[in-house]
């Protein structure tokens, strides 16, 4: 099981999340630190589905930032999520870090982030 507190460093800052609530195969954490008008939260949740009658494994991992509004903007959520799917009878846990590794040096490599958010394809 993950800790109660689970900090995750930034660029600029680390934020700690701090359980709220289990129920089922979904936990959520809150950071403290975050102004009532705009929390911080992790989502960590499980499932599982068949896809073509193998069973695949979901496991979600999903971080969101809401920014308060001032009028006339609106209050609004931004989110990034992690979707690893896993078919049970036909990949490995090593498979599974190896595509992870290179996700995450996809998003490490300089300038890839700002392409993928200015839509490049």
């Amino acid at each position: 099981m993950y800790p109660t507190d689970i900090t995750l460093a930034g660029t600029s800052t680390s934020k700690t999340y701090s359980l709220i609530s289990i129920e089922g195969r979904k936990a959520l954490r809150s950071d403290a630190t975050a102004a009532l008008d705009a929390p911080r939260g992790l989502t960590i949740s499980h499932q599982v589905t068949t896809v073509s009658g193998v069973l695949v494994d979901r496991h979600l991992v999903r971080l969101d930032e809401s920014i308060a509004g001032t009028a006339p903007a609106p209050d609004v959520t931004a989110s990034v999520q992690l979707v690893i799917a896993a078919p049970r009878e036909t990949i490995t846990v090593a498979q599974i870090k190896d595509v992870l590794a290179r996700l995450v040096s996809f998003i490490g490599t300089a300038g890839y982030t700002d392409k993928l958010l200015n839509n490049e394809p």
